[in-house]
């Protein structure tokens, strides 16, 4: 049953819409991201956080540089302080 449920959103607007934002982020450069994340809101700006965040966790050094409150705390399993304010990033934890 879960199965099912996970295939949801996997064909949801809201997954496609970050799928989409991911890859920009992917393509774009850590100022442009930035900037990105500057003039958004709401989910947007959610899925801008996780973009970036995926993409840190994949090792970009350079996003990672652009957004170090987004890094978890050294010897701490929580992500950085910016990071912990979004709904989502709790929704995705919980």
């Amino acid at each position: 049953m879960r199965q099912g449920g996970d295939q949801c959103y996997l064909e949801s607007d809201d997954y496609k819409a970050y799928k989409e934002i991911e890859e920009q982020i992917g393509l774009c450069t850590p100022e442009q991201a930035w900037a990105m994340y500057y003039v958004s809101t709401g989910m947007v700006r959610e899925n801008i956080t996780l973009a970036v965040m995926e993409h840190i966790g994949r090792g970009n050094r350079a996003l990672l540089l652009e957004f170090p409150d987004l890094v978890r705390g050294e010897g701490r399993d929580e992500p950085g302080a910016l990071a912990s304010n979004w709904p989502l990033l709790r929704r995705h934890r919980g």
